[in-house]
């Protein structure tokens, strides 16, 4: 099968030599020779819902263009949804596959987030993760594999989360629970905060009690205001920790997108 892998980051440069593909905008370019059978999207595949994620070039790639690079009945695989990318593959009847969909991909992604978060903590602090107090808010699959890399630093951990059940999950794996409510009651005990939880949890009242030397990593996908603003205002060390596998583990990032969809063409 011809493989044309278009625009994405340094992950989608590994994914294309597992793949044995050709590559267009992901800067450096192979010779892209005629029509292909699948073209590969990057995972974030858009920011705008018109073109192709391409981070590594300074042009836009629109996601029209990817036609002109499709065989009769070619299979468009793509790291996320958008409506435009789903109407064009309709109009020519290219089968579009979402692997960021695969929950094989978003355990194994989430694993590799989780590792760079803890690289990250290490290094935006002039303390030590052993011994320290962290809160973890959200339990979803990154929380998850945090807590789990956090325990043998002997970490005092707290998952803040607001359904009940991810409370009991989190006390049934031996950490501490609280509600999302309970947050500004404890925020001066935490030496770092690891936000998974795409929702608005921190405000200036509860940030401006965290000690001065407290680092806060932004791991979902949120626009960096207004939290950042206040972690700034109020002493504490703001690191947005968007796209970590994209940025520090390309190589194994890469490897697992292809390894998902070699199975679909296998």
């Amino acid at each position: 099968m011809k493989i044309l892998v278009i625009g994405g980051d340094k992950r989608m440069i590994f994914a294309a030599q597992e793949l044995r593909a050709d590559t267009l905008l992901l800067g450096k370019h192979t010779d892209i020779n005629g029509k292909y059978d699948a073209i590969v999207l990057p995972m974030p595949l858009t920011r705008d819902g018109e073109n192709v994620f391409c981070p590594l070039e300074n042009t836009a790639f629109p996601f029209l263009r990817t036609q002109e690079f499709c065989k009769s009945g070619a299979v468009v695989f793509a790291g996320g949804s958008c409506p435009k990318l789903t109407e064009i593959c309709l109009l020519n009847s290219f089968k579009l596959i979402n692997y960021s969909e695969v929950e094989t991909l978003t355990l194994k992604n989430a694993a590799l987030t989780a590792e760079n978060a803890v690289m990250l903590m290490v290094q935006s602090s002039e303390g030590s993760l052993f011994g320290s107090s962290v809160l973890v808010t959200g339990y979803g699959r990154i929380a998850k594999f945090l807590a789990g890399f956090l325990k043998p630093f002997n970490c005092k951990l707290t998952i803040a989360a607001r359904r009940p059940e991810a409370r009991v999950q989190a006390e049934l794996d031996g950490l501490r629970a609280i509600d999302t409510g309970e947050i500004a009651e404890t925020i001066g005990e935490y030496d770092y905060i690891a936000n998974t939880a795409p929702a608005q949890l921190f405000f200036e009242s509860s940030l401006s009690a965290c000690r001065k030397e407290t680092v806060f990593l932004e791991l979902a996908t949120l626009p960096q205001e207004p939290t950042k603003s206040l972690c700034e205002k109020s002493g504490v060390k703001y690191v947005f920790a968007g796209g970590l596998p994209g940025k520090y583990s390309p190589k194994a990032a890469g490897k697992v997108i292809a390894e998902e969809i070699k199975k679909f063409i296998s």
